[in-house]
């Protein structure tokens, strides 16, 4: 899965001036970040950070993200799915995914432009081998409805797959494990909560972040007891973390001494 997730600044923090962007109407960091989902398995893998106009687009920052997997990971017997929003449908990116030997589901705009004149909005029936304007191949693309406000919000996906209407927009949904995964390690990890004024200190910040998320999570996944589908509690996790594997590293460090 790739995503793009904001950090909201403020203040002044001169030696992360190209750093420090407006995006989106959110000023701060923006970090492009590819999450790893194999079963019960999260693995945040690598992340780039977008530096303003005139600089790669996040959608280049994710293909550059896409040459760090393993590949032992694209020559295994199941093909791999990438997942991501639409604002990673343009047609380098979408032709770049498929290049590297990898599927492709992602969110389109309503007004995205057909081949045949028409739009994206205009079609009738979810699971329809399309082609988008641009793209050489055909496309399956559907739609699910979000009862987030007052009035139901029609959100569309599409793949290079030939899912029907119905699956792809259940596949669809599994995006939002990247947007959970977002939520957690700014939330309870900290992740924006950042003071630093070196690149060298954020950096350093981040990787402290995401591994305590790391190790919650492998903490949960030997529980004894899991349900899946299910947000652990992640407080209880972090205290599991603490009292258990902490004093094993410092029993090191003084056996080491």
């Amino acid at each position: 899965m790739i995503d793009l997730t904001s950090l909201e600044k403020s203040g002044k923090f001169a030696d992360l001036d190209d750093w420090m962007h407006t995006f989106n109407s959110v000023h701060g960091v923006h970090l492009v970040v590819l999450y790893l989902c194999c079963g019960q398995l999260r693995l945040p893998w690598a992340v780039q950070v977008w530096r303003g106009k005139g600089t790669p687009s996040p959608a280049q920052l994710a293909l550059k993200l896409l040459r760090t997997l393993p590949p032992a990971l694209l020559s295994g017997k199941r093909r791999p799915r990438l997942h991501a929003d639409g604002g990673f449908e343009s047609i380098e990116f979408i032709q770049g995914v498929l290049a590297r030997g990898l599927d492709i589901v992602v969110g389109v705009r309503c007004t995205r432009k057909l081949e045949d004149g028409r739009q994206v909005h205009d079609l009738m029936v979810r699971g329809d081998l399309v082609k988008p304007k641009g793209l050489d191949q055909k496309m399956c693309i559907s739609w699910v409805w979000l009862h987030r406000n007052k009035e139901p919000e029609q959100r569309f996906v599409m793949s290079n797959l030939n899912l029907g209407g119905i699956y792809l927009a259940r596949v669809g949904r599994g995006r939002w494990r990247i947007e959970a995964f977002f939520k957690t390690i700014k939330g309870r990890f900290g992740l924006e909560r950042f003071a630093q004024h070196s690149k060298q200190g954020v950096f350093r910040w981040w990787c402290l972040s995401t591994l305590a998320f790391f190790l919650c999570h492998v903490q949960h996944l030997e529980s004894p007891v899991t349900t899946p589908q299910v947000w652990p509690d992640w407080g209880d996790l972090a205290r599991t973390i603490r009292f258990s594997f902490i004093p094993e590293v410092r029993r090191q460090a003084l056996l080491l001494e």
